[in-house]
């Protein structure tokens, strides 16, 4: 597994939602608000099957009704590539998981 540039971070970040660069922990990041605790572990869920998948998985933390991922591939001690497509997947299901209106 090849590690991404900065450069490639940097790019790669403009291709995402809301996602962070966190240097220090070699990691990006991502905190969603759902609108209660049942719909935050219903995403959780969907995301875990996409994750199994890949077989690459993010960190999750969830507190009630905010979860959040943080991508990195502990392999490379950094961000490749499978950290940045998993993100975009993410961000998929997280559009399909908001409530409309």
């Amino acid at each position: 597994m090849t590690l991404l540039n900065e450069q490639q971070i940097t790019d790669g970040l403009t291709h995402l939602e809301d996602w962070e660069w966190d240097r220090e922990r070699h990691e990006i990041r991502r905190t969603v608000k759902m609108p209660d605790f049942m719909s935050a572990i219903h995403l959780v869920t969907a995301i875990a099957h996409v994750a199994e998948q890949a077989n690459h998985h993010p960190d999750i933390d969830i507190r009630y009704n905010k979860v959040t991922f943080h991508q990195t591939t502990h392999a490379a001690h950094g961000i490749t590539e499978n950290d940045m497509q998993l993100a975009a997947r993410i961000d998929e299901l997280v559009a399909d998981a908001q409530p409309r209106g």
